[in-house]
């Protein structure tokens, strides 16, 4: 009997349980965003951890060849925990035929079958028995290759007050602008961003002045019938606006809105990869993510590797929590992470730290766009990540290729006497 592969799926299942613990008090906020009237912050839970397995490697093999796994009751444990989707798991099979079977089997097991890519080999899954999820999972253990949850992801929070740490410098000095100046993104930018399709995997955008003529193409992943955050229309407005005096870097660029967050801020993993094979599909050559989690999702790894591996630069935000390390996806090889900085050149005071941060852009008190035609003043590496992308996206329509633009940002930031961790090469600047 060949067991190693219900030895690996085992193994891989008590690694989804445990990788919850990294989750524990993680306290994630929506971007809070002033004007002159009011102010505006939504807090979300506490997000706590998963009961974690208690059986050793040798123990898990046991169980396994009992049919004793406890599988069951860990998918019971995972279903009821904060930070993912409940009863959903995200499947990763080893080829095409396997992805196909199960498919075919799936509605007779009572399995949902939310969505399914056979370029990721993946499918994102909704499951009401455990029980059943369980048997389909030891029945077919050799056709999988990962099992993990569908984590929720997050718009960035910001501290509310700027406390500096050891991995922080704490810099809170407002631009009070868009941050043109800043970047060098002066004279003429009209046909800056022509030709580029650049993907906004966000909360949506909505109608706004400031984006009145640009062309607008709208998916909805998320489809719930509620008002849309006001964040995707920020972020648009910094990468593509016209308003004359806090415009967008790039304002001949087109945008393609993908929604794949709620009215809230929060969506998964799931629909983030989903959203980014759309991207593809629809043409764009950049995608900007202004969103994070502290998982790694297996899903989310490999779509953000398919858009990289057909040309497209994806540009995402490194967080705003203060921790020594990068939100995924900022944290994925390849992708260009921003940070924050002040209107001084210092970390901004929520700026996340980390090994392979890229770059660091302008993130505090940055003018953007909002919901009902507002005009607003906001601080993130949300804001950071759309500036540079703006700045991607005028170098796409130089000409430049998608290869080339990692050096090119690189050769002409500002260099600052800071640690690689907390600003990258250095602060965004253009040729």
């Amino acid at each position: 009997m060949n067991t190693l592969p219900k030895i690996l799926l085992a193994i891989s299942v008590v690694f989804c349980a445990l990788a919850l613990g990294a989750l524990a008090w993680l306290a994630l906020q929506t971007t809070e965003v002033k004007d002159v009237r009011h102010s505006e912050a939504a807090t979300f839970p506490e997000v706590r951890a998963a009961k974690k397995s208690s059986m050793t490697a040798d123990q898990t093999v046991a169980a396994v060849e009992s049919g004793d796994d406890g599988l069951t009751e860990k998918l019971s444990d995972l279903s009821a925990a904060e930070g993912v989707v409940p009863g959903e798991l995200l499947l990763s099979f080893k080829s095409r035929e396997a992805l196909n079977a199960f498919l075919l089997r799936a509605g007779a097991e009572g399995i949902e079958v939310r969505h399914s890519d056979s370029r990721l080999l993946t499918a994102r899954v909704k499951y009401k028995d455990p029980a059943k999820m369980a048997a389909e999972l030891r029945k077919n253990a050799r056709d999988y290759k990962n099992i993990g949850a569908n984590y929720y992801i997050w718009v960035p929070g910001s501290p509310e007050k700027p406390e500096k740490d050891s991995a922080n410098a704490g810099g809170s000095a407002p631009f009070e602008s868009s941050a043109l100046d800043a970047i060098g993104a002066t004279g003429d930018r009209s046909r800056w961003g022509a030709g580029v399709k650049v993907a906004v995997l966000d909360t949506g955008v909505t109608d706004h002045v400031t984006l009145k003529g640009l062309k607008i193409t709208h998916t909805d992943l998320i489809k719930d019938g509620q008002a849309f955050h006001g964040h995707g229309t920020a972020m648009s407005s910094l990468i593509a606006g016209r308003d004359e005096r806090n415009g967008g870097v790039a304002p001949a660029s087109e945008i393609l809105d993908i929604r794949v967050a709620d009215s809230t801020g929060r969506g998964d993993v799931a629909s983030v990869a989903q959203g980014i094979m759309q991207a593809v599909d629809q043409g764009a050559r950049l995608i900007n993510i202004s969103l994070g989690t502290t998982a790694d999702a297996s899903v989310l790894r490999e779509a953000v590797a398919y858009a990289r591996g057909r040309g497209v630069v994806v540009v995402a935000a490194a967080g705003n929590e203060q921790q020594a390390h990068l939100a995924y996806p900022a944290a994925y090889d390849g992708v260009i992470s921003v940070a924050a900085v002040d209107a001084n050149g210092t970390q901004a005071y929520f700026s996340n730290s980390g090994e392979g941060l890229f770059i660091s852009a302008p993130g505090v008190g940055i003018v953007s766009g909002y919901s009902d035609n507002k005009m607003v003043i906001g601080n993130g590496t949300s804001q950071a990540a759309a500036i540079t992308s703006g700045a991607v996206a005028a170098l796409l329509s130089r000409n430049y290729a998608s290869s080339s633009i990692p050096q090119i940002l690189t050769n002409n930031v500002v260099r600052v006497q800071a640690p690689v961790t907390q600003v990258g090469a250095g602060i965004l600047h253009l040729p």
